[in-house]
């Protein structure tokens, strides 16, 4: 209840602030047009705007980031509705139902569903990300060192277990992203390591061009490899999102309640698990509500119960995500982990010490959540038209103005051509891995996790005389170790259903 009320009263007084609400709908818009738009996604949309936020109060930035994580994971029902291409991989199962509604002549119906379930299902996760972040920030507060390492092996856990590349390519990304994070000078002696003798490594790889390389640079290289064109169909151009279709798209969603308050559990739950992500969450949505419903063979034909599945649970995946990552540090997506480097950028760092030194910044992004999911479905509802001419901008003038102003704002950090180096080498390298399939998230947890692992591990070993025995003995992080384990074989299951649901 504190942490509401503190949400309300501290939080909603920052963000109401004239700056910080320009920021709020910019971000929101930003986000739906990158969600919208096939091949740029909601990581995209982050990508590009963690440079701008660097002239930013921390504030404005994290109010900035947070609604276009919104915006991102919303706006792909637009074109997953619209073209049968989902805007973001969270929006995949949108596509099963959402693009047969509009072939028969229902695609504001199909669109209204997509855009009142993504309201319902972030609404009630956000209620519930402030009351479980704020809970488990408290107990976080009294990990000792011993319990940080611990922490790290839960999020290493998820990470292999989760991602679907595969438990080798998810461990080989985990030693990857290691490998990354102790470049540069020896945190404890100063000892420079794989500097290679390039001076311009002593101080380390910057999170910020190896985000933008990774996920924005790569990004671009696949859709241009794609030649994806995007032609929304002459009858679907003509899509009014008018009171009517508003109206009966809430009374179908309201009819359907388990479907709905399920999916939220499904999306919640799954967005907490490190590394999962909201494409997984709508799937295993949409399967149960097909396994739940009377009938089954409906689904795929333009039924709404897997548009209002799908969606419900890929934007209640969006609060589930947050919690990992503010009240312990831990990335629960692709998208949460480009945020890292917005609060980084400012000097924050995420995790239960946030709660303590800057409750503030905790509090403007749960209110930034609450009143962007607002937000999204205004603007949903009033710049349809905008959204759907957007997509019909062709991909060959779009994505080099983007490439363009992602290598600037990589630049622009510390003013170093190095950096611009940096961001095309990972650029290349981000393609290539996603060509080999290969997950670029366990990568980043690594990178954002290596120096809080090795710093708590070396304090822990220095205060038992090298003995690692504590890890068992000391009730907190033994709980950690199982549930690294669990979290584990639990990813396995996870997903196996999914590919056999696939095949």
């Amino acid at each position: 209840m504190e942490a509401l009320i503190e949400t309300f009263s501290t939080g909603m007084k920052i963000l109401l602030q004239p700056w910080n609400l320009v920021a709020l709908f910019s971000g929101t818009l930003w986000g739906m047009i990158f969600g919208a738009i096939p091949g740029l996604t909601a990581t995209m949309g982050v990508a590009l705007a963690l440079p701008i936020t660097f002239g930013m109060n921390a504030a404005t930035s994290l109010i900035l980031l947070s609604s276009i994580y919104v915006g991102g994971i919303s706006g792909g029902f637009i074109s997953a509705g619209l073209l049968n291409m989902p805007g973001t991989p969270s929006s995949i199962a949108t596509t099963f139902d959402a693009y047969p509604m509009t072939q028969k002549g229902k695609a504001a119906l199909a669109l209204s569903l997509s855009l009142i379930s993504s309201f319902i299902g972030g609404l009630i996760a956000v209620l519930l990300m402030i009351v479980a972040t704020y809970g488990l920030a408290q107990v976080a507060l009294k990990f000792g060192p011993f319990e940080y390492f611990a922490l790290g092996l839960l999020a290493f856990g998820g990470c292999v277990g989760m991602m679907e590349g595969g438990i080798l390519k998810n461990a080989i990304g985990i030693v990857f992203g290691l490998l990354l994070a102790t470049i540069g000078s020896d945190m404890l002696t100063g000892v420079g390591r794989l500097t290679f003798g390039i001076p311009s490594l002593v101080a380390g790889i910057d999170i910020l061009p190896l985000l933008i390389g990774l996920f924005g640079v790569s990004e671009i290289l696949v859709a241009i490899e794609k030649g994806t064109q995007n032609v929304v169909p002459p009858d679907a151009r003509k899509t009014n999102m008018g009171f009517k279709a508003i109206k009966e798209a809430t009374a179908i969603i309201l009819r359907q309640p388990l479907n709905v308050l399920r999916s939220i559990a499904v999306g919640f739950a799954i967005g907490v698990f490190p590394a999962v992500g909201a494409a997984t969450s709508s799937v295993i949505a949409y399967g149960l509500a097909k396994s739940g419903s009377k009938h089954p063979d409906k689904f795929g034909t333009g039924i709404p119960d897997g548009v209002i599945a799908s969606e419900t649970a890929n934007n209640a995946t969006i609060p589930g995500a947050l919690v990992p990552l503010l009240a312990l540090g831990i990335p629960g997506d692709s998208v949460t982990a480009m945020m890292i480097g917005g609060f980084m950028i400012h000097g924050l760092f995420p995790g239960p010490l946030l709660f303590r030194d800057n409750p503030e910044a905790v509090y403007t992004v749960f209110a930034a959540q609450l009143v962007g999911i607002l937000t999204m479905v205004i603007l949903g509802i009033l710049l349809m038209k905008l959204f759907i001419y957007v997509l019909s901008i062709k991909s060959y003038y779009l994505l080099p103005a983007i490439t363009v102003c992602m290598i600037i704002g990589a630049f622009g950090l510390y003013n170093r051509t190095f950096d611009i180096w940096i961001t095309l080498l990972f650029g290349v390298i981000g393609y290539l891995l996603r060509k080999a399939d290969f997950p670029l998230v366990p990568i980043i947890t690594a990178f954002v996790l290596g120096p809080i692992i090795e710093k708590n591990l070396r304090q822990g070993l220095a205060l038992t005389n090298g003995s690692l025995m504590p890890l068992l003995t000391r009730p907190v992080s033994l709980i950690l170790l199982i549930m690294a384990i669990v979290l584990f074989f639990l990813g396995l299951y996870i997903n196996s259903v999914i590919s056999k649901k696939q095949k």
